[in-house]
């Protein structure tokens, strides 16, 4: 399987585990009068946009590891 789409499946995988977490916060903010709107929706850009990240730089490093290890003389 390809690197890239490995990270695409734990990438789809965390994002499921956030909106569990999401909806049950959404639910306690519910409850506390807090807006429930504009958090959360700050907290999914942020999640989205650290797990895209992490997924193109590790899929990156991986891609490009045999040509560093290969000039590198490892």
């Amino acid at each position: 399987m390809d690197v890239f789409t490995v990270g695409l499946i734990t990438l789809f995988i965390s994002t499921i585990v956030f909106y569990i977490v999401l909806f049950s916060f959404i639910f306690y903010w519910h409850l506390k009068k807090i807006t429930f709107v504009v958090v959360p929706i700050i907290f999914t850009f942020e999640f989205f946009a650290t797990g895209f990240l992490i997924v193109a730089i590790v899929s990156i490093v991986f891609q490009y590891l045999p040509v560093l290890t290969q000039t590198l003389g490892i």
